[in-house]
Parts: structure tokens; sequence; C-alpha cells
């Protein structure tokens, strides 16, 4: 089997290089997802499908396996910012994040985002729910259920689990008693 992909690895290579599309390293095949390979151009990467059609043109610094944040999206670097395409090449978060936390970490269905130094989130379509704005965020239910308190320019404050500041970060501090 290594030595039929091996082969078709290198006709594809070929094809390729006919066809003006001159790629570094075609790895192989399924490693990512079916009949796609990784494909590396110029230090970028990208995909193409076993006919050596590009699905994903190299534009990426990395780019993770398939489900490891979020089910059928691979994790992208551009640039050192993070977005995800999914399982059709499609951008569903351009990259724009410093970070991306794993998603059900702070809350059912949404991942914690980092965009310059601030912070937010985003849900499972790649909507912003919280604009990064926040200095910090705790997890939700630690203070009040369904509330995280945030913080910004030393303030605090609390949102809620729809993303909606219930209490707007201007407190000095928030006295808490169990």
């Amino acid at each position: 089997m290594k030595n039929l992909t091996l082969a078709f690895s290198i006709f594809i290579f070929s094809c390729s290089y006919l066809l003006g599309q001159e790629y570094d390293v075609i790895s192989s095949f399924g490693a990512y997802q079916k009949d796609w390979a990784l494909i590396q151009k110029d230090g970028l990467y990208g995909f193409i499908d076993i006919n050596g059609t590009e699905i994903v043109k190299p534009q990426y610094d990395e780019i993770s396996s398939f489900g490891a944040y979020q089910k059928d999206w691979a994790l992208v670097q551009k640039d050192g910012l993070y977005g995800f395409i999914d399982i059709n090449g499609t951008e569903i978060v351009k990259p724009q994040y410093d970070v991306i936390s794993s998603f059900e970490a702070y809350q059912k269905d949404w991942a914690l985002v980092q965009k310059d130094g601030l912070y937010g989130f985003i849900d499972i379509n790649g909507t912003e729910i919280v604009k990064p704005q926040y200095d910090a965020i705790s997890s939700f239910g630690a203070y009040q259920k369904d509330w995280a308190l945030v913080q910004k320019d030393g303030l605090y404050g609390f949102i809620n689990v729809e993303g909606v500041e219930i209490i707007p970060a201007k407190n000095t501090e928030i006295p808490w008693s169990e």
C-alpha cells in the first residue's frame, strides 16, 4: 500500500508540475481528509485532491488535523494568527486571533479567543459572540450561575451565557461571599 501511495504521490506531483502547479512537498493522501493530500509550496500549506485540484491554496503557515478543536474544522495559522477551515476547504474563521482555546472549556459551543491581548468568544459557527475587549474572563458559574466575571482596564463586571454584558465592567471590586 505504501508503494501505491508513493507512486500516486509521484504521479500527482508530475501532473501538477506539467500543469504549472509545482509543490515543494506533497504528503500522503488521506492523512488529513479522505482523498486530500497536504501540500507545501514556499513554506506555506494547503490541500489538493486526488485529481490534483487545489482545494486549499498554499497560504497557511500551519494546518492542524480536522476535528482537533471542532468537528470537521482544522485550525490554521497565517502570519502568526489563528482561524479555522472546514472539510470543504472553506475558511470559516479568518486567521485573526492570537490564541483560540478549545471549544467547551468556558461555555458550551464556545471557544475563548484572544486578539491583541484582549479576550472574547466565538461559537461553533465561527460567529464572534463576545468581541475581544476584556483583559480577563473567568469561567461561567464561578460567581453566579450562567455569569462570567470580566475585567476591563482594571475594572470588573459580568457577562451572561448569551454574551450580553449584564453588569458593565465599571466596578473596582466585586465583593463575594459563598
